[in-house]
């Protein structure tokens, strides 16, 4: 009898931990993007389906209400508890994620493929800097690139670019537009259609989705290409670190297993499928789609040679000693088909 009363409390505990292990985890998800749009109904919903079906249940994700925050502001939102999981975009905080902004430069690609080669370039060469670092990073990539539309002229040279007024989202667009001879105009979606239906201003620097998304296509008539694209766009999934110390190390690298490269060419995939979608939809309008000459290209790639050298001189802050061969690195991967 003694025994057994000596080993109750044992058990109690034995128990009490079997129990902790088998909770249900549940991930407060923020989402900044109305539960219509393409990227929470294509990439973002499947996958957060797929963790609660990978982990038999034990890994559950609610998709809050409401945006907690801003867009700007996800990565802080997450940081600090005020939600468990969220999208962010690199490009919305600049100089935040400089590692990461690698993704934004031009003439990187223009494929779902190079999703999945930004996040095995970042994993290799910059994942020991941990500039996620107060979040759980689950994947990091970049997109299918920002071509040029606009309203009343095609731009097939770098003349035809100069003095046209065009909406950009980002900073590093701004600075493109700039020196390239345009003239950049921060703005948001809402304000651009505005301006663009008034005549205020010439185009924008635009995804090909984007062209239908906002409801630009019966605004603008020309969409130029720009080969490997003029502004590129980097995002990342992160996670809340104490929300994932709840997580079973089982059910941890069953996450693992279909995040990383396989979340960023889930993101790369949807993206080329609703691109592919626009480039039709602007045919039917009438568009006349073209794409920059070699010799425009490289007249292009010489006005903008400096985005490179600026980024490079960031990751060396970073500690990163050869920035300019990763990002070589990264391009070849990205070429791949």
């Amino acid at each position: 009898m003694r025994n057994w009363t000596r080993l109750l409390p044992a058990l109690a505990l034995g128990l009490g931990s079997a129990f902790a292990t088998a909770q249900t985890v549940t991930i407060k998800y923020s989402s900044w993007v109305p539960a219509t749009h393409w990227v929470y109904t294509g990439p973002v919903v499947p996958y957060l389906k797929e963790i609660e079906t990978v982990t038999e249940g034990r890994v559950k994700v609610e998709v809050l209400p409401k945006t907690v925050g801003t867009p700007q502001s996800q990565f802080d939102v997450v940081r600090d508890g005020l939600a468990d999981m969220s999208w962010i975009v690199v490009g919305y905080t600049p100089g935040r994620f400089k590692l990461a902004e690698m993704g934004e430069l031009p003439f990187s690609g223009d494929s779902a493929g190079m999703s999945a080669a930004f996040h095995r370039t970042y994993a290799t060469h910059f994942s020991k800097v941990n500039e996620f670092k107060g979040t759980e990073l689950l994947g990091v990539w970049a997109v299918p690139p920002v071509h040029v539309a606009t309203r009343t002229r095609p731009v097939k040279t770098l003349e035809d670019f100069k003095g046209l007024k065009l909406r950009t989202a980002s900073d590093i667009a701004t600075r493109q537009v700039t020196a390239l001879g345009g003239v950049p105009i921060l703005k948001s979606s809402a304000e651009a259609f505005e301006m663009l239906s008034s005549g205020a201003i010439d185009g924008s620097l635009m995804i090909p989705e984007t062209v239908v998304s906002t409801n630009a296509l019966g605004l603008m008539r020309h969409f130029t290409i720009v080969p490997g694209g003029l502004v590129g766009v980097s995002q990342a999934m992160i996670i809340n670190p104490d929300v994932w110390a709840k997580i079973s190390s089982k059910d941890q690298a069953a996450i693992r297993a279909i995040s990383g490269e396989k979340l960023a060419q889930r993101f790369g995939d949807a993206y080329q499928k609703v691109n592919n979608e626009a480039y039709d939809a602007m045919r039917k309008a009438g568009y006349t789609i073209q794409e920059l000459s070699p010799e425009v290209l490289a007249q292009f790639k010489d006005k903008l040679k400096s985005s490179e050298t600026d980024w490079a001189a960031g990751a060396r802050t970073k500690g990163i000693a050869d920035p300019a061969s990763v990002l070589a690195v990264y391009r070849t991967e990205a070429a791949k088909k």
